[in-house]
């Protein structure tokens, strides 16, 4: 999964939680959540994810962010990005 551009906070969500339900499982023998393509652990990037306004599809903001947790493979994906943004 790569960290959100442009997306609503509910899209980063959903697409998050579809990544999670989608290409991992749980590996039984010790309990580590691992990716379904290729069987690597997956990680989790602390990404900080600024607030912009929604609407006029620029990127702009008050300098509002949070920090969320971003799932990845990397054993098949590129590691994503440390800073992104949503549109609320």
């Amino acid at each position: 999964m790569q960290t959100p551009v442009k997306l609503t906070l509910d899209g980063f969500y959903g697409r998050r939680a579809e990544f999670l339900r989608e290409r991992t499982i749980k590996n039984e023998a010790n309990g580590r959540v691992i990716c379904r393509v290729c069987g690597t652990r997956i990680k989790i990037l602390p990404a900080q994810i600024e607030i912009h306004e929604a609407g006029n599809g620029q990127c702009v903001g008050n300098g509002e962010s949070f920090e969320a947790g971003v799932p990845y493979c990397p054993g098949c994906e590129e590691l994503p990005a440390a800073e992104g943004c949503v549109h609320a």
